[in-house]
């Protein structure tokens, strides 16, 4: 990274970050669980290699869980052909940190420290890391360039830029040409991205390769996983519609379709998971179905299966995947707020997925529209359309489903692909 760069980001972005967490941290737990984590990082990293004082080791940087998801078979990969390397992964967020399931092969799992010059040095000659790979799109100047000072190879997987990213916005697209030049390998999730980090680098100095996207093969592993989890089947017999991370905006048009359709077709049942499942989010739901007179239930509630309510309401998060192989259609919230959630594993189960119009965000979702197994819903009315049909036609409903699932099968390997350019690298 130039010099003017870097001392500018130490003096104006460095202080400016470090004086929001420690303001913020006084009325934001999330954050305080941060500071106090990152806190302990040193304690665990001394430990740690005093314990494997000659081990090799890998640096795997995820923002947060959904990232650390994509890593999970990259990790998994390497470990297999390399059982010698330890493998550290690293977080900025908690939740990621916190609700991350542990991988046995992770030998430790960490918070970031925060990106200052010196705190990064210390923790680049502390761990001793071979490589730093930084997953999707996270980077962190003063980390990258204590690595490259430290001759530690540095690699982006799952990289994607979109066209109108805050990056090519002028004065940034400078800052960001340096910090993706600091990089030794950029994997990106496309040709688009690939061209999106070319106009973003210019003259290449750097190994820009088109590898694919791991969440394929992770929505694909747990899907496999969630075959020998033995969840309880809610339903005994019907057409289930599961909604997941539904938002109040979604929820404004999904309701009254459903309410329709619970009146015109007795076997159909659904599951609904709000974005977040505390007590307002789920009293509201249980009120509208208890105005209509359709009954529900929590499944932290449930006593006896299968249920005799038609509505089950998901009161806790993890479980979503698992559900979706008990449903035959998919409604996936965030589209009539402004960003549409993970269509990934719906699709996986073989599910037609509906979503509002806000979907761009989502190169997934945008996929399954223009193969066939996504369907964009603009309001209440083309929401009881879609159902409608599914319900009705079970023609249209197979072509949808085996759409969806095709999409996933044709963009798996990525991990593949992605272990064997970072080994060979060596």
């Amino acid at each position: 990274m130039t010099f003017f760069w870097i001392i500018l980001y130490n003096l104006l972005a460095v202080p400016a970050g470090f004086l929001y967490l420690q303001i913020f941290a006084l009325f934001d737990p999330k954050i305080r669980k941060g500071i106090s984590g990152r806190k302990l990082t040193w304690h665990n990293l001394k430990r740690f290699r005093e314990q494997y004082p000659h081990k090799t080791v890998y640096l795997v940087h995820s923002a947060s869980l959904g990232e650390f998801e994509q890593a999970k078979p990259v990790i998994r990969s390497l470990k297999v052909i390399r059982p010698d390397v330890l493998i550290v992964a690293s977080f900025t967020s908690p939740s990621g940190f916190i609700h991350a399931r542990r991988l046995a092969e992770v030998s430790l799992m960490i918070y970031l420290p925060f990106d200052s010059f010196f705190r990064t040095r210390r923790f680049i000659k502390l761990l001793k890391p071979q490589k730093i790979i930084f997953v999707a799109y996270e980077l962190w100047p003063n980390l990258i360039t204590n690595a490259r000072r430290h001759h530690v190879t540095t690699y982006l997987i799952s990289a994607r830029i979109r066209e109108k990213s805050s990056k090519f916005y002028p004065v940034l697209k400078h800052f960001f040409r340096e910090l993706y030049r600091l990089l030794d390998y950029v994997y990106a999730v496309s040709e688009r991205d690939c061209e999106s980090v070319k106009n973003l680098t210019g003259s290449l100095q750097i190994k820009l390769l088109t590898l694919g996207d791991t969440r394929y093969d992770q929505v694909l592993d747990r899907a496999r996983n969630s075959m020998k989890a033995n969840l309880n089947r809610l339903f005994s017999a019907g057409f289930v519609l599961i909604g997941g991370s539904i938002w109040p905006q979604d929820a404004r048009n999904l309701l009254p379709a459903v309410i329709r359709i619970f009146k015109e077709f007795s076997q159909f049942c659904c599951i609904l998971a709000p974005h977040e499942p505390n007590d307002y989010a789920l009293e509201m739901l249980e009120d509208h179905f208890n105005r209509e007179r359709i009954a529900s239930v929590r499944l932290g509630k449930i006593k006896a299966y299968p249920v005799i309510e038609r509505v089950v309401l998901v009161d806790r998060i993890g479980i979503l995947a698992e559900l979706y192989h008990q449903a035959q259609l998919a409604f996936i919230g965030g589209g009539f707020r402004g960003s549409v959630h993970n269509v990934m594993e719906p699709a996986v189960a073989g599910l037609p997925v509906l979503f509002g119009p806000e979907y761009h965000n989502s190169r997934e979702a945008e996929l399954l529209v223009q193969t066939g197994g996504g369907f964009v819903c603009e309001d209440e009315a083309s929401l009881y359309r879609n159902l409608r049909v599914f319900l009705s036609d079970s023609a249209v409903y197979k072509r949808a489903s085996h759409a969806s699932r095709q999409v996933i099968l044709d963009n798996m390997g990525a991990s593949a692909r992605i272990v064997k350019e970072i080994l060979e690298s060596d």
